[in-house]
C-alpha cells in the first residue's frame, strides 16, 4: 500500500448534504481519509495509490457530487 494524500481546491463550501456524502466515500475500496479545510475551501484525500490514480480519484469525487474547481498545490 503506497499512501498519498491529494488536496483539491473546492468552487463554493460544501453544503451539508455533500458533507453526508463523505462517509459514503470511505465505502470505496482504497480512499483512507478525508478533511475538510475549516474553511471549506480545500479537501485533502489520503488513498492507496496502487488502487487509484489522482484522476480515478477526482473522478470518484466528482461522480460524488463535490465541487471541485482543480486540485490544490
Amino acid at each position: 500500500m503506497t499512501k498519498v494524500q491529494l488536496p483539491f481546491a473546492l468552487s463554493a463550501p460544501l453544503n451539508e448534504q455533500q458533507i453526508g456524502r463523505i462517509a459514503d466515500l470511505y465505502e470505496i475500496y482504497g480512499i483512507l481519509r478525508i478533511n475538510v479545510d475549516p474553511g471549506g475551501q480545500k479537501l485533502v484525500v489520503e488513498y492507496d495509490a496502487t488502487r487509484f490514480s489522482p484522476e480515478d480519484l477526482e473522478a470518484a469525487l466528482a461522480r460524488a457530487g463535490f465541487p471541485l474547481a482543480k486540485r490544490a498545490v
